[in-house]
């Protein structure tokens, strides 16, 4: 089953959130763990200011689950921004996660 998730990170933990009840229990595995973890270390280091992360993404359920991001949110203080969808991509590559993106219909 699909289901539209949030990943969020705040170099403490990682957690999960919009998976329903009645899905189980639902663990990332391992190496999307520590790529969200090398993601926000890095933000957190040109952000000074960011409290967490939240990683917009498609999470199927399933055995193994899968997880494909699509866009990153950076919470600072009582702000945040979403980062450019390319610098999003590129950390998603670099860090191990798979990247959903569908081209829009013309």
């Amino acid at each position: 089953m699909e289901h539209h998730i949030h990943i969020v990170a705040d170099g403490k933990s990682v957690r999960v959130d919009g998976i329903p009840e009645y899905c189980g229990p639902f663990k990332l595995p391992e190496n999307i763990v520590k790529g969200i973890e090398m993601i926000w270390a890095l933000v957190e280091s040109r952000v000074r200011t960011a409290t967490c992360i939240c990683i917009g993404a498609i999470g199927y359920t399933g055995e193994p689950p899968v997880v494909c991001a699509f866009d990153i949110w950076v919470q600072a203080g009582e702000e945040g921004c979403f980062l450019p969808m390319d610098t999003a991509a590129k950390l998603f590559c670099q860090n191990g996660i798979p990247y959903f993106h569908s081209p829009l219909m013309s």
